[in-house]
C-alpha cells in the first residue's frame, strides 16, 4: 500500500486566471496524491520559502526539494510555483 497522502481540493475556479484543470466549470477538484514528504514541502511552498529555505528547515538536500516541488507542479499540472500557490489559496 502506497505511503501517499491524499489531498481534496476545492478552489473556485474563476480565481486562477488561465488555469485550465477541468473541462467545465462547476466540477470538483481532482484527487491529488502527495507523499509525506511533498505535503511537508507544499507546505512551506505555501508559505513563500525559497528551495533553499525549505531545504534548511527540513534538513533536506536542495535538490532533492527541487524535485519534490517539481512533482508537485506534475500532480496538480501547473507550469510554476505561482500558478501552485495560487491554486492552493
Amino acid at each position: 500500500m502506497s505511503t501517499a497522502v491524499a489531498v481534496r481540493l476545492t478552489p473556485p475556479l474563476d480565481a486562477v486566471p488561465g488555469l485550465h484543470l477541468w473541462p467545465q466549470l462547476g466540477e470538483s477538484c481532482p484527487t491529488v496524491l502527495l507523499t509525506p514528504a511533498e505535503k511537508r514541502v507544499l507546505h512551506l511552498v505555501q508559505l513563500g520559502l525559497s528551495n533553499k529555505e525549505i531545504a534548511s528547515a527540513l534538513g533536506r538536500a536542495e535538490p532533492t526539494i527541487k524535485n519534490q516541488v517539481s512533482s508537485c507542479l506534475r500532480k496538480f499540472r501547473v507550469p510554476s510555483r505561482a500558478r501552485l500557490m495560487a491554486l492552493l489559496r
